[in-house]
């Protein structure tokens, strides 16, 4: 059916809005990967691959989304996908080691990268029904494996709380502590177990 307007014929369509633009048009990834790239990062990444498992990496240190499931640049995404399930949230060690409970500046750093870890999963959650959280510390050493636990726990326990208040309650919130060269823990055993896991819809 056609619409006169006017002395001209315009088509029915024509006068139309044109249709809202997707909130993302690309479906889900498996995993959502949050952190700064890094071992840690190349290596999950690569072990969640080997399993079938497709990943979207958010980089903390930018506002950009990248599907790096390719060894070769991100593909750039605006936003965080609509959907998720699974969110890993990759809490690397200070710039500067903390040498003592009085260093300050060592602490402010460690809390900057714990809050952009807190925001992001906050996003990422408030655009999925039902988000399950895994934190993964970094220690390189025995001596950091107490400080990285506590940090990790802080990240999940606050990232799960503020995702409770804001309305987008996470399904679940663990941590765990690991290292990019650690080949005798199961850690990476109980990651992919816990990515391929199928949550109740």
């Amino acid at each position: 059916m056609r619409v006169v307007a006017g002395s001209a014929e315009v088509p029915e369509t024509g006068l139309r809005p044109p249709p809202l633009p997707t909130r993302n048009s690309a479906p889900a990834a498996d995993v959502l990967v949050i952190g700064r790239p890094g071992a840690l990062m190349t290596r999950l990444r690569r072990v969640l691959r080997e399993r079938g498992l497709s990943t979207d990496v958010l980089d903390v240190r930018s506002s950009g989304t990248g599907s790096r499931d390719d060894a070769g640049d991100a593909e750039s995404i605006r936003r965080i996908p609509v959907g998720l399930r699974s969110c890993v949230a990759l809490l690397d060690p200070a710039s500067r080691p903390r040498r003592a409970w009085w260093d300050r500046r060592g602490r402010r750093l460690e809390k900057q990268h714990e809050d952009a870890l807190i925001d992001a999963v906050l996003d990422a959650a408030s655009n999925s029904r039902k988000l399950a959280l895994l934190v993964i510390a970094e220690a390189s050493t025995s001596h950091e494996t107490g400080v990285a636990r506590e940090r990790a726990r802080h990240v999940a326990r606050a990232a799960d709380y503020e995702s409770a208040i804001n309305g987008n309650p996470l399904t679940s919130a663990f941590y765990l502590v690991t290292s990019a060269a650690d080949r005798s823990s199961g850690a990476f055993p109980a990651i992919i177990d816990w990515a391929q896991r199928r949550p109740d819809l």
